[in-house]
């Protein structure tokens, strides 16, 4: 069975000229494609470390086509003349933010790869996406918010293959932009393929000024009154996290590479949003659909490795026997399945590598698979609205868990606990959990983490796991750790 894709009246027609060019680093072409079309104009998603299932494509796109940003009940589009313009008034006929993006998706027709992506949409979805798909309280106050949901189209893109070596440039060609020099291209990447990345991301300057949105001693009741909403029987679980602001002088390409070298990650990427800047280093997917199957993958249960990750085995076994971290893992993949349910078939859901301990640079997870075939009828967007946002982001049972975390923080998530990542025209989609990330805007760059609060959870003990989660970027930034 294949996910059906939403495919009526295509308004513009894409072809899809295809070159081999020559192996290079990822990042080595996003800096040369930058720098010939500009910041605002490329992204990068690349995988440098991590399980091999989540390791196998990094893509380097550019040439903006269109760009549609969903806040509330306002469509802002841009791009190009042809595209924004049939982009506004498909928009406006269209209700919800479901169906505002399957119209989006309806404006080209091209290739339609089903198991990688070739041609489609950049897609971010905040954390505030939920508020379009359930009824929620909004307590917390705006500050500068990021959009609910933004689509972004390019009309090249450079697909690494990290299993089989092969590296290809796509340019897409339609009737309304001028076609990209191919020859002109290719020597580019041949010239970043030789050259490669120098070295790891400089010492970069102190920082100018940092905030937290709650302090220790708040954070710790702030748990505790969790915990009374675990004993009233309210929830099971809830995530409650913090927000870092970091006002800094450094250039967001040399935190990249910093990150990059510390903490290199499945689902890294730099990319441009609305004039900010995200910087991600996720560990984590959120929903991978490729050939009709919807994959999930909950990571709930952490533990540092030991210095050179001698002891990795003997700290596993020990992660995989506490109580606490099986009780919070069974539970959210428990959450994963009643949510993925919603679109397989029944007969095709299961849940496979339970409690597989997995090693990242600093940290073991324990990560369960989760998939499932999805059903006859769907589209992405509908899978989108089925599951989002994740459950180990938010708690369980998922809504009450929304409307408590939104009683508690103290500043809205923005991005965190969003996600980002790839929907192809074909069905394809691959997009990361926005976790272990940074938005850059204007000289000041934000993260955010959250810990899970269980009914024998310590305050301080979650307190710590936070800064466990922020260290990585914050280093990153400042050149400070968070732990010692």
């Amino acid at each position: 069975m294949t996910i059906r894709s939403p495919r009526p009246r295509a308004a513009v027609r894409v072809t899809t000229e295809r070159h081999v060019v020559p192996a290079g680093d990822p990042l080595a072409v996003y800096l040369a494609l930058r720098e010939r079309y500009g910041p605002d104009q490329v992204y990068l998603l690349e995988s440098p470390a991590g399980p091999a299932d989540d390791c196998r494509h990094a893509y380097v796109g550019f040439g903006e086509l269109l760009s549609v940003s969903v806040e509330g009940e306002d469509v802002t589009v841009g791009g190009i003349p042809a595209l924004r313009d049939l982009a506004r008034e498909r928009a406006a006929r269209a209700e919800g933010l479901e169906e505002i993006l399957r119209a989006v998706h309806q404006l080209v027709d091209g290739p339609r790869e089903t198991d990688r992506f070739s041609f489609g949409f950049l897609a971010f979805l905040g954390y505030d996406a939920a508020r379009h798909f359930e009824r929620l309280p909004y307590l917390i106050e705006s500050g500068d918010p990021l959009p609910d949901a933004c689509l972004v189209l390019h009309r090249g893109l450079v697909r690494f293959d990290l299993r089989g070596g092969e590296t290809e440039l796509l340019l897409h060609r339609g009737d309304c932009w001028p076609d990209d020099p191919a020859d002109e291209l290719m020597t580019l990447l041949a010239g970043s393929a030789a050259r490669g990345v120098a070295g790891p991301g400089p010492d970069l300057p102190p920082p100018l000024a940092v905030s937290d949105d709650i302090d220790r001693p708040d954070y710790h009741d702030t748990v505790d009154r969790c915990l009374e909403h675990i004993a009233a029987g309210d929830i099971y679980q809830v995530q409650i996290g913090h927000q870092v602001t970091i006002d800094s002088a450094a250039d967001p390409v040399e935190v990249y590479r910093r990150l990059r070298e510390r903490n290199p990650s499945p689902y890294m990427s730099m990319a441009p949003l609305v004039g900010r800047t995200l910087i991600s280093a996720s560990p984590e997917l959120f929903v991978r659909v490729e050939g009709g199957t919807a994959t999930m993958r909950p990571i709930a249960g952490t533990a540092p490795r030991a210095a050179g990750g001698a002891g990795d085995e003997e700290i596993g076994e020990r992660l995989r026997s506490d109580p606490k971290e099986i009780a919070e893992h069974i539970m959210l993949v428990d959450l994963c399945r009643n949510d993925i349910g919603r679109i397989c078939e029944p007969d095709t859901l299961r849940v496979t590598d339970t409690m597989s301990v997995e090693a990242y640079s600093h940290v073991l997870h324990l990560v369960s698979s989760v998939e499932g075939a999805v059903r006859a009828g769907l589209d992405s967007y509908a899978v989108l609205a089925a599951l989002f946002p994740a459950g180990t982001m938010t708690g369980a049972p998922k809504i009450r868990a929304m409307e408590i975390i939104e009683s508690m923080e103290h500043s809205r998530r923005g991005l965190y606990a969003g996600a980002f990542g790839l929907i192809g025209l074909g069905g394809y989609v691959d997009l990361a959990l926005c976790i272990r990330s940074l938005v850059h805007d204007d000289g000041r760059y934000t993260a955010r983490a959250s810990a899970g609060v269980v009914a024998d959870s310590r305050a301080d003990r979650e307190w710590r796991e936070t800064l466990a989660k922020l260290s990585a970027t914050y280093w990153a930034v400042t050149g400070e750790e968070l732990l010692s």
